[in-house]
């Protein structure tokens, strides 16, 4: 039987691929380390918005490794994997021949041995969904989110439905969809205050604000607010502290004044777009769904009842879903998280899991379009990629430790 055939050489030994299994071949230009995957995974490359598992056929085989820089994304059983090659011969029709041994391709009297991978099969490796996934995005009606910040003794806070950014202090000016956006002094708002964050709001125009550092994402029941009026029109107590948070109306009030017209994006792409929280993990980002965060708290020693064998966990805790496993990535990452006044608790929660992980800190909200959203297949930390600008960032897998 002819079939057309892709030819590659891997080392000194030449092979074929079905084309019908072969997506495309590429250049490697951005590969993601990630801990704890076999040694013949060099890590999660990327290509386009497609990323897949990065596999080199010589460390399986104990060769030498010349370290070649391209790659054939091959579908096997609908996983999807990118093998690293030295050279794209050709493609062409072969005789494909099955023998009760193994499968070959005849070309011109020679055999060439069929590229055989069974062997992933066998581990565990993470592979990807290179589609757009299809989630509904479910809100919790009896709780109201808000971003806090510091300002001198107080906090504040805003409403994170007018939170469009949070950057690092950097500049007096920026860029956001070709438009350029001057820094307001935070003192326009209400007070002076020390600028360490650019706090970007969005409603019909675009404002950024200088604001001292960011303390927290928040999200509390609305029966622990309370109702005022005015420039604060909510309060509540956080870490035993007073938050006054800005009233919807005073928001829109200051953003018309001071903000400026930025092209939209219509209203079809804003519903392929899905928050997502960036955090750091040992000094390494994450990201996880906004839509699986339930809470995020300040992580405390005292909350620590016990400790399991599972190297993994850190202990129990009660949430305000109940109680659950403090998830470390300590071990998986070999390395150590300085306890500090930054560290948080994040509070994860589907169908099935409630877990807190804890983290270093809390690092941005940003709205991701969702086909840059790849969900992933495998027990490793790593449940998926986000593809953020020209970045990599691993989604954390709901599902890891699987053992509790």
């Amino acid at each position: 039987m002819k079939v057309t055939a892709l030819e590659v050489r891997v080392g000194e030994k030449y092979f074929a691929v079905e084309m019908d299994k072969v997506k495309h071949f590429f250049e490697i230009e951005d590969v993601l380390e990630v801990p704890s995957l076999p040694e013949f995974v060099i890590g999660i490359a990327r290509y386009n918005n497609y990323v897949y598992p990065l596999i080199s056929l010589k460390k399986v085989w104990g060769l030498e490794d010349s370290n070649p820089n391209t790659a054939v994304a091959i579908v096997m059983e609908g996983e999807e994997y990118a093998i690293l090659i030295d050279e794209i011969v050709k493609v062409d029709e072969l005789e494909k021949k099955e023998t009760f041994l193994l499968d070959v391709f005849e070309e011109d009297g020679n055999l060439i041995s069929n590229l055989n991978l069974n062997f992933l099969k066998n581990v565990d490796i993470p592979t990807f969904h290179n589609n757009t996934s299809k989630h509904k995005i479910i809100s919790n009606e009896k709780k109201d989110g808000f971003l806090l910040f510091q300002c001198g003794d107080e906090i504040l806070g805003v409403d994170t439905n007018f939170v469009k950014k949070v950057e690092d202090k950097q500049k007096d000016t920026f860029s956001l969809n070709n438009s350029v956006l001057k820094l307001l002094d935070f003192k326009y708002l209400y007070k002076e205050c020390d600028y360490n964050n650019v706090l970007i709001l969005e409603d019909e125009k675009v404002l950024a604000i200088a604001i001292d550092h960011i303390i927290d994402i928040h999200l509390i029941e609305k029966c622990n607010i309370t109702i005022g009026n005015g420039k604060f029109d909510k309060y509540f107590i956080y870490n035993n502290q007073e938050v006054k948070i800005f009233s919807n109306s005073y928001l829109k009030e200051i953003i018309e004044k001071y903000g400026v017209y930025t092209p939209k994006e219509d209203k079809k792409k804003l519903t392929q777009k899905e928050e997502v929280l960036i955090l750091k993990i040992c000094n390494k980002e994450f990201a996880v769904r906004m839509k699986h965060v339930v809470d995020i708290d300040d992580y405390k020693e005292c909350m620590l009842q016990f400790a399991e064998d599972n190297p993994h966990v850190k202990g129990i805790t009660h949430t305000k879903e109940g109680m659950t496993y403090v998830i470390s990535f300590e071990k998986v990452l070999n390395c150590s998280v300085s306890i500090n006044e930054d560290n948080k608790i994040v509070v994860l929660k589907n169908d099935e899991y409630l877990k807190a992980l804890l983290v270093d800190e809390i690092q941005d909200i940003v709205y991701i379009n969702k086909e840059n959203i790849i969900e992933s297949k495998g027990d490793s930390i790593v449940g998926g990629m986000v593809l953020l600008d020209k970045k990599m960032i691993p989604l954390v897998n709901l599902t890891w430790p699987r053992d509790l």
